[in-house]
């Protein structure tokens, strides 16, 4: 083996002379063919390098350029879904496939603009486009004049609609109207329509929200008209409206109006409905009134309180010390509105010895309160007597919250309402309370000034009462009226009740007993054999000659009432009832339309007090009406409401003081931990 190794060795040297002059040959016969390849493979290296560059460079670039379509599907990936609410209705929703699109954008802020209330400058401010600038930076957010565009194309689109809304479902409307004078002493009037349409569901939609030269009452009735004529709204069944001496005026020339053109029920006998708020309003205040002083010095006290935060802090120290619970915030009433002063007295009394003990610790209370103009510091006896008043208006203020409801049928609970108050004041009345009687005393006999003469109230009170199947023309509905108005009287209403009701169905049974009987008699037809038509023509025939039957009147009054269950549904029942009692539910439904308040114009002039307040005075009567009427059209019965709720405030102002007293005890913890180690080796 090592001789073999050692002559392989040995022959090396030529085997790789002979190799390398082999190879020098090759390479210089391949120099030449491979200069060539050797080129083209750099030159392709070359060119694929700058082709990746490139591709990174528009890459890049396309990832720094906002999004031109941001809702382009891939065919490989799933496509991005979104709940989508219909503009029109808020009830029906999809999820479909999301796509930006511009102007749908536009639409939703200015939707936004009007439904919230906002000034038109909202998109301008700063921190609105900061805002958009990260929700949805591709948005070219409008300016104020394009946005003022935009909300009045709205409210011509829903009021072309509220048009057509009218004439495919309603028929017949009740009014409410009332005036407002604005911080530029501009009047204008508000008028809503309440209606129940075809599927019995009731509807308040402002028709008119304009500026008045003047209150004079025949000048008012003219502006409705006008406001009527364009909407197409012709057969008017009431207007509600408060005491107002110009409102006679008003109702007497729309009476005249409806009456020339035939479209007034009974003549206009009911056509007047007097405003319950505003009679509650009236005997509130005379009662008020005569017990001023009290009510003065515990709003005096409140005001005391509330004018510095220190004394705050003072008073809720004082009723922890006390064990009172001062989570309830102190309101302070406005004069003029005495559901504000309720609400105030009611919380004020629980706090009675609170003011005792701040009294004690602040020399200054008593040193304010008894100043030459201030009424003085609340002794026993005005605490007594604001327990005692706040106990009387409770009854009157639940009432004026039932009544005033907007989303519901009031018409043929108000009877109800105002005889629970009239048998409570009168138990109150016999109460062996000197005070609480002289007071139950005082309060009846503002309450008969208004409300003790059946005359001073609409008939068509009772006919919904009578119109409810709970009660009808019951032993109930006549002991009532005898409780309220004695027994001779008590009888005149329940007669008057009962032949104002057979008026008005037989006045509706004129207007629509032919009709219905037409579409009766086709249905019948189509439904039966020829046979069973005709002889159920005889039968109806002969029926009509013997004189056996009873109107759906009679029906309808002989039949057992309904029971009385929290869950009952008026308007359900009559929905379902419709067919068997075609001409008396369409009675029905314009009575049980009629609005007991006219709150819902108050509404309107609090939209309008919040829109043209300091800051945008300068708005013109035409972009005011826009804002509020289509607002009211968008929104319906759910009215903006910007008052925060104080208590709620307050403890959650509360717990965060809380949460970051206890975040800088912990900082200061793990700092102090942090800043002084310990040295175990020292020890």
């Amino acid at each position: 083996m090592a001789t073999s190794q050692v002559s392989c060795n040995m022959l090396e040297p030529e085997q790789n002379a002979g190799n390398m002059a082999l190879g020098s040959q090759l390479s210089l016969t391949m120099s030449s063919e491979d200069t060539e390849k050797g080129n083209n493979v750099e030159e392709e290296v070359e060119g694929e390098a700058e082709k990746q560059q490139s591709q990174k460079e528009a890459k890049k670039r396309k990832q720094m350029e906002p999004r031109s379509d941001p809702n382009k599907i891939n065919e490989d990936k799933q496509p991005i879904l979104e709940d989508t609410t219909d503009e029109e209705d808020d009830i029906k929703c999809a999820l479909t496939a999301w796509e930006f699109e511009p102007e749908k954008m536009r639409y939703a802020l200015a939707r936004m603009i009007i439904m919230d209330g906002l000034p038109f400058a909202f998109s301008e401010r700063p921190g609105f486009r900061k805002l958009m600038s990260k929700a949805c930076p591709w948005f070219n957010i409008p300016s104020r004049r394009t946005t003022i565009r935009d909300c009045v194309s709205i409210y011509y689109r829903q009021k072309e609609k509220l048009k057509k809304f009218f004439k495919e479902n309603c028929e017949r409307v009740s009014l409410t109207t009332n005036t407002w004078t604005s911080m530029q002493q501009q009047s204008y009037m508000c008028v809503t329509a309440h209606f129940l349409d075809t599927d019995w569901k009731l509807h308040k939609r402002i028709i008119g929200f304009f500026l008045i030269s003047c209150r004079n009452g025949e000048d008012s009735g003219k502006d409705i008209e006008r406001c009527l004529v364009y909407w197409g709204l012709e057969k008017v069944f009431s207007i509600t409206v408060n005491d107002a001496s110009a409102n006679a005026g008003t109702i007497s020339y729309l009476k005249m109006v409806m009456n020339n053109a035939k479209t007034s029920i009974a003549e206009g006998q009911y056509f007047h409905m007097r405003c319950a708020t505003h009679v509650i309003n009236l005997i509130v205040s005379d009662f008020l009134r005569e017990l001023d002083i009290p009510v003065q010095r515990v709003r005096a006290a409140v005001r005391f309180i509330r004018n510095s935060p220190s004394r705050i802090t003072r008073f809720k120290r004082c009723a922890d010390l006390e064990k009172v619970d001062s989570k309830a915030f102190l309101p302070l009433d406005v004069c003029t509105k005495w559901n504000s002063t309720y609400l105030m007295l009611k919380t004020a009394v629980t706090y009675e010895k609170v003011f005792d003990r701040y009294a004690d610790d602040d020399p200054y209370f008593a040193t304010e309160l008894n100043s030459e103009e201030a009424p003085g510091v609340p002794e026993a006896l005005d605490w007594e007597y604001a327990r005692k008043i706040s106990e009387f208006l409770e009854p009157f203020y639940n009432l004026t919250v039932r009544v005033s409801a907007y989303n519901r049928c009031t018409s043929h609970i108000f009877f109800h309402e105002i005889a629970d108050v009239y048998i409570l004041l009168r138990e109150w009345c016999e109460s062996t309370d000197a005070l609480r009687k002289e007071m139950a005393e005082r309060m009846i006999a503002k309450y008969n000034k208004y409300w003790g003469d059946h005359e001073s109230f609409n008939i068509l009170i009772f006919v919904a009462v009578a119109l409810d199947p709970r009660y009808k023309l019951s032993d109930y509905t006549r002991f009532a009226t005898s409780e309220m108005f004695g027994e001779i009287k008590g009888e005149e209403v329940g007669k008057k009740m009962s032949e104002t009701l057979n008026d008005l169905f037989k006045e509706y049974g004129k207007m629509y007993a032919s009709s219905e009987k037409k579409e009766l008699e086709s249905d019948v037809v189509q439904g039966m054999s020829l046979m069973r038509s005709l002889i159920a023509k005889r039968m109806r025939m002969n029926n009509s000659v013997i004189g056996t039957t009873k109107s759906e009147l009679e029906k309808y009054l002989t039949e057992e009432t309904e029971a009385q269950t929290a869950k009952f549904d008026i308007l359900q029942w009559w929905k379902v009832k419709s067919s068997r009692f075609p001409v008396l539910s369409r009675l029905a439904r314009d009575v049980l339309a009629v609005p007991i308040s006219a709150v819902s114009s108050e509404f309107a002039f609090s939209a309008g007090g919040r829109i043209l307040d300091e800051l945008r005075s300068s708005l013109t009567p035409f972009i005011l009406q826009a804002l509020i009427c289509t607002q009211d059209w968008m929104l319906g019965s759910a009215p903006v409401n910007d008052e925060e709720d104080t208590e709620q405030l307050t403890e959650v102002v509360e717990e965060l003081l809380e949460e970051m007293v206890g975040l800088n005890v912990s900082e200061t913890s793990s700092s102090t931990n942090n800043s002084i180690p310990v040295d175990d080796s020292a020890s």
